[in-house]
């Protein structure tokens, strides 16, 4: 974890340059408000420099964003006083921590998490998290997940992802596939309301699911 921690504090400075906010984004917004419901509890796993989590902050009540960097929470929550956005908050934690209280949360996103999460030992692995979220959240309560499936790629790109991750201009990753993804949220407790690419240019796969 560490390592891990230091390869994101590094990137906190330009993360926002990687961001589009074009027609799939707005639309990204919209899909998650219609999720929340009014006056929700949220919480954004794998913030990074919160974003995702400040647009969505006008979808929610309240909208915690947590991140295992602290680099990235410092720079959210300087942007969230900034812009006078008071009902979203930052801290620098990841999802197993303790102060985080079970049955808490009405919902929880996390784009572009899963795939970055070790497997045991260096980690907890998408398994043991998404059971995590499932504690997190009340019963009903909603999960949305957007994952690129790096394991239904083609080949070609999981070479030069492997090499990327060699030469350490990326982090670790987790090649998982469509069928990983839907069994292990399943697994987990949830029921998926909805799977689909809404945008096949991110390369991203989206889950809407429910907590049983």
């Amino acid at each position: 974890m560490p390592t891990s921690i230091n390869f994101w504090n590094k990137r906190a400075g330009k993360y926002d340059a990687k961001l589009y906010k074009g027609p799939n984004y707005a639309a990204r917004l919209e899909r998650a408000a219609v999720a929340f419901g009014d006056n929700a509890n949220i919480l954004d796993v794998g913030c990074a420099t919160g974003e995702i989590t400040l647009d969505l902050a006008q979808h929610a009540g309240q909208i915690l964003g947590i991140d295992h960097a602290p680099n990235m929470t410092d720079a959210a929550n300087a942007k969230a006083r900034e812009r006078g956005i008071d009902n979203c908050r930052f801290e620098a934690l990841d999802a197993t921590d303790p102060s985080l209280a079970e049955g808490s949360f009405d919902a929880i996103t996390n784009y572009s998490l899963l795939h970055l999460i070790e497997n045991p030992p260096g980690g907890p692995g998408a398994p043991a998290t998404l059971a995590r979220f499932h504690t997190l959240l009340k019963p009903g309560g909603h999960l949305l997940t957007e994952a690129p499936l790096l394991g239904d790629w083609n080949p070609l790109w999981r070479i030069l992802i492997k090499l990327a991750v060699t030469i350490r201009i990326c982090p670790k990753i987790t090649a998982l596939k469509l069928t990983d993804l839907e069994s292990m949220t399943t697994a987990a407790g949830f029921d998926i309301i909805e799977s689909k690419v809404h945008n096949p240019k991110s390369g991203m796969h989206c889950i809407l699911a429910r907590k049983r």
